[in-house]
């Protein structure tokens, strides 16, 4: 049976009390404790579905070990379905991915970020901390960064476990005040989830592969009897380019989202953007590499702003191929 709480966190302006839910689900055998954490950035949601039906399809008689589950990391940016809080004044501050551990007296942010790793990160022995693709685009791929010490190696080696056919490694952390920064500093293995948006919501095959990834984590840990299910070639790439739009207006994509994982040839546009009142086209995104692996895309046509995500694009001369039995 899962056991849930909610986490304590501030009283609201409004009077009303901000608490985080977590989910705890106890195995009948002795194990590891498995975080899954899921919308520090309110817009990327699609893990809930996978954290949700996980917890559906564990048998605690057949579990080693425990699961914990926090699904809403940020209830505040899920509310207005943001990347960032954007509470009142706290401008600062407000991307919850970069204020771990958090500050009990700090801003709005940092308060949830405290109590996250003071009821969380402090109970779990591994972490799974999942990113997603927001209402009008997709993410797939599993991102980890290479390391020196022990921790960093396991970390990469459930990253690859997980099962994602795209892998992308940094040479080093680009990010400071990340949740799996904190769980590595303190001993903890990570991963890096990149995956779901707004296409494939709807796809019980897509969303079989992502829960397929965290029992392939489970299995792997000792946690679960089972089998893992890899891909039987997975691609670590170590170049890649993150796309933003210099001018807003509307979005019009060209490469639509059914190549999201997949490649296309250097030059290939993948979308236009254009003044939505006097129909001047202002941006034409293209693709930089002779091959170039769609990881993060917008293929909905729509508006975007300045500044907005728009693609990662993969090297693919870059990728290390992984062989699975």
């Amino acid at each position: 049976m899962v056991k849930f709480e909610w986490l304590p966190v501030t009283t609201r302006s409004s009077g009303e009390n901000l608490s985080i839910g977590m989910h705890t689900l106890q195995g009948a055998g002795t194990g590891p404790t498995l975080g899954l954490f899921s919308t520090s950035h309110g817009d990327e949601a699609y893990a809930v579905l996978v954290i949700r039906e996980v917890l559906r399809r564990v048998d605690p008689a057949k579990l080693k070990g425990k699961i914990l589950a926090i699904p809403l990391g940020n209830p505040v940016a899920f509310e207005s379905f943001t990347r960032t809080t954007g509470q009142g004044m706290n401008t600062d501050m407000n991307n919850m991915n970069r204020v771990f551990p958090g500050d009990k007296g700090g801003w709005l942010t940092q308060q949830m970020a405290h109590a996250i790793s003071s009821n969380f990160v402090s109970k779990v022995d591994y972490l799974l901390d999942f990113h997603c693709g927001g209402v009008e685009s997709g993410i797939d791929y599993v991102l980890t960064h290479a390391g020196g010490n022990e921790t960093h190696e396991r970390s990469r080696q459930l990253s690859r476990i997980y099962g994602t056919e795209i892998l992308f490694e940094h040479a080093k952390a680009v990010h400071s005040g990340t949740l799996t920064d904190l769980a590595i500093e303190q001993g903890k293995p990570s991963v890096v989830v990149e995956v779901g948006g707004s296409i494939p919501a709807n796809d019980p095959n897509y969303l079989e592969k992502c829960v397929q990834g965290v029992f392939n984590v489970m299995i792997e840990l000792g946690m679960w009897e089972g089998k893992k299910v890899l891909p039987k070639k997975q691609y670590l790439m170590r170049r890649r380019i993150l796309v933003r739009p210099t001018n807003g207006g509307m979005f019009q994509p060209e490469v639509l989202m059914d190549r999201l994982g997949k490649s296309v040839k250097g030059g290939t546009v993948l979308a236009r953007v254009f003044n939505a009142q006097t129909f001047e086209e202002l941006d034409v995104f293209t693709a930089p590499y002779e091959e170039t692996i769609m990881i993060m895309m917008r293929g909905l046509l729509s508006r975007v702003n300045p500044g907005d995500y728009a693609y990662i694009l993969g090297d693919f001369s870059s990728a290390e191929v992984i062989e699975n039995a």
